[in-house]
């Protein structure tokens, strides 16, 4: 028996061992089919990718850092460069190659494939560039005007007549053939209107500039996309031998690294126009419905230039033409009903034509102001550099040396009036424009810019705004130079006051306050100088709506006797309509438990319903995706609340905490303490306006919280603890 169990032990031995092997053969084979499998796929990848392929790198100027990646599945032999120089690669089947290359440059590389007859690939990179046109226009070479992105019903041109710059068609109609003339300094230039406001926009076609630092001026010649130059007889100045001469292209014709071949530059014009509009009137739009009245003339400007036709168009389009005499007679009691679809945003225009259908006037427009650096005249000679103004037909005025005080009106960049000096020599006479230094930046998909003038020499530029290069010369930074063109108030303590408080789209001024605040007396609201309505009562509040989002307007409320209509005095004051900056959640905990799994306190927005009932809603992200809708509205007094505890929510309700804070968002504000307050101190106020973004500067007379600076640190707001329950 013990012999057939040994017999036994020793035959599921060898059938094990033969087992053994069988698996091993097996999972050998498998190995080697799975090689297989692997290299057909890699294989048929890279018969799939092209010989040779490149992609981008770090550009620097009109040169360019490119990989590049020669693939062949049979295996590579050798690759001679565009230079002769040849590199043995050896049979492998990829290669990468660094490469630098320039603009607009072929570059063949010849490669030899294992088994094969030698091929010829070229690597061509060119800067990403906008064409534009670069045409012969008026005895000179220069890229046209390019509306792409502007809306016709809101864009109109504006071209020169002999005496100024005066509104022709809507750009939906072909541009006028006397539309611009650089040759004659005479630029191309746009406005846009939308409801009252309008921008207006000079196109600033690409150019290359060389600084004469002794004499501040400069050289400038326009170019096209590649930066080369032609005369107006067709010979061409290649960028290579400009470049050499000193000329410089400024960055803003290159944005995300894409050259473009000009943009259209924002000319700011707000603020209080002085002298009245040839046109103005008053009108209101309610549901369905705009209605114009109380057409008022500048009786200096029409007498002597009689309007015989109005047009008045809405959305860039001419809906109505008045020209019968008796309308014409008894046009400041024409009302005009204009029926709508709906109550949206409207642009409401009124044109006033002469006999001959040239333009007498238009509506008034609104402004804001502008501060700049002054024009710097040292480096001229003083007895034959001449300031320049203009009247209000548009005639020059240039008797006055440099020498001598500047006369009144020289310039107000506010206004659109550019400070201009001419300079004559020998029977030579040079005009220079003062352009102040500015920052700016561009919105490449419609080709446009937003500018903001500078004071000093600063080169602290605001977020997503750059300086031009034109402001730095030699390592001095200037407060601005002689060449071209571009555009970008005061406080005292009145016998009225008022608290004006400003949401994104609209201004609100609470009751009058002041010393002689009496019965018996009419209030007059304004906005940039255009009428708006009146009240009665000292006490009622007043609404300006439908405003630019983030702009500065300046308000102003006219008081006069109710009986007399005696001029008593007026209100003015300056505002930004912006909304209160964002709440930060970064620093905020949103785990509930810690990596060793012991619970942590999380932080849940609270929301506040119109009776004051709390609701725990959310837990938060960090980047603030979810906050939920209504969680705060700083104009009506609403402000962002969060609560951080250990508890747990129950329909919509802390249960089971131990700890619980609350906390309240303070956005980056402004405050001054209004004279009133001094003065009566039962109706005083403190007067506050939130800012945007991190800025230190206050509106004259108000000052910034020291709270929004921590450890050298400017903040957008901070948490202030309401309260604790334990």
């Amino acid at each position: 028996m013990e012999k057939i169990k040994q017999l036994l032990k020793e035959i599921s031995r060898k059938y094990k061992i033969l087992l053994i092997i069988i698996l091993l053969i097996v999972s050998s084979c498998i190995v080697i089919i799975t090689e297989q499998i692997v290299g057909n796929i890699e294989l048929k990848k890279l018969e799939a990718r092209p010989l040779l392929e490149w992609e981008e790198g770090k550009r620097e100027g009109n040169k360019c850092k490119i990989l590049i990646t020669v693939t062949n599945a049979d295996g590579i032999e050798t690759i001679q460069f565009p230079d002769g120089d040849i590199l043995n690669c050896n049979n492998k089947k990829i290669v990468g190659i660094d490469y630098e290359v320039e603009d607009r440059v072929s570059y063949d590389f010849i490669i030899k494939l294992e088994g094969n007859e030698e091929k010829t690939e070229t690597v061509y990179w060119e800067i990403p560039r906008i064409k534009g046109e670069y045409i012969l226009k008026d005895g000179i070479y220069l890229n046209k005007p390019d509306l792409t992105g502007y809306k016709s019903e809101y864009t109109r041109y504006l071209k020169y007549n002999a005496e100024s710059i005066v509104p022709a068609n809507w750009i939906y109609d072909e541009e006028p053939e006397d539309w611009y003339n650089y040759t004659e300094g005479q630029w191309a230039n746009i406005y846009v209107e939308a409801e009252g406001p309008e921008v207006y926009y000079v196109w600033i076609p690409r150019y290359c500039f060389k600084l004469d630092q002794e004499n501040q001026r400069s050289d400038v010649k326009f170019i096209d996309v590649y930066n080369n130059y032609k005369d107006a007889e067709g010979n061409t100045i290649y960028w290579e031998e400009l470049e050499k001469e000193g000329y410089q292209v400024p960055e803003a014709f290159a944005f995300n690294q894409i050259e473009i071949p000009g943009y259209w530059g924002m000319k700011y014009l707000p603020g209080d126009n002085t002298t009245p509009s040839t046109i103005n009137y008053d009108f209101a739009v309610t549901k369905g419905l705009i209605t114009i009245k109380n057409i008022k003339l500048n009786t200096n400007i029409t007498n002597q230039n009689p309007i015989k036709k109005y047009t008045v168009a809405v959305n860039g389009k001419i809906i109505k033409t008045i020209e019968s005499e008796e309308e014409l007679i008894n046009i400041s009691q024409q009302v005009i009903e204009i029926n709508t679809e709906d109550n949206s945003e409207r642009i409401i225009n009124v044109t006033g034509l002469n006999e001959n259908g040239e333009v007498v006037g238009s509506m008034t427009k609104k402004y804001s102001p502008a501060v700049v650096n002054p024009p710097e005249l040292n480096e001229f000679n003083q007895e034959t550099t001449f300031y320049v103004t203009y009247d209000e037909n548009g005639n020059e005025h240039s008797t006055i040396p440099i020498s001598q005080p500047a006369p009144e009106g020289w310039y107000e960049y506010g206004y659109g009036e550019w400070a201009n000096i001419v300079t004559r020599n020998n029977g030579l006479e040079t005009y220079y424009t003062w352009i102040p230094r500015y920052e700016f930046t561009l919105d490449q998909n419609n080709q446009r810019s937003t500018v903001k003038f500078l004071l000093g020499t600063t080169t602290d530029a605001d977020e997503g705004y750059q300086i031009p290069e034109a402001f730095t010369f030699n390592g001095q930074e200037l407060t601005g130079y002689w060449a071209a063109k571009y555009t970008l108030s005061n406080e005292t303590a009145p016998r009225y006051d008022t608290e004006v408080v400003a949401t994104n789209m609209s201004i609100r001024t609470k009751g009058i306050t002041g010393i002689e605040r009496e019965e018996g007396k009419i209030y007059k609201y304004h906005i940039n100088g255009e009428y708006k309505g009146e009240k009665t009562v000292a006490s009622d509040e007043f609404e300006y709506t439908d405003l630019e989002s983030n702009t500065k307007y300046t308000i102003q409320i006219e008081i006069r006797n109710s009986a007399t209509d005696e001029y008593l005095g007026s209100i003015v004051k300056q505002i930004r309509t912006i909304d209160a900056n964002k709440p930060e959640l970064t620093g905020f905990n949103t785990k509930d438990v810690d990596e060793e799994g012991n619970k942590l306190p999380v932080t849940y927005y609270v929301l506040y319903d119109e009776e004051g009932n709390e609701r725990i809603g959310e837990k938060i992200e960090n980047d603030g995706s979810n906050m939920p809708g209504g969680w705060y509205d700083y104009t009506n007094s609403k402000w962002a609340n969060v609560v951080v505890t250990d508890g747990t929510i129950e329909d919509n309700q802390i249960k089971n905490a131990t700890n619980t804070t609350y906390y309240t968002w303070i956005p980056r504000y402004e405050f001054r303490i209004e004279s009133s307050q001094y003065q009566q101190t039962n109706v005083g106020r403190t007067e506050v306006r939130f800012l945007e973004g991190t800025t230190t500067e206050a509106d004259e007379g108000y000052q910034i919280p020291e709270a929004f600076s921590f450890n050298n640190q400017e903040l957008t707001g901070y948490w202030a603890m309401k309260y604790t329950i334990q």
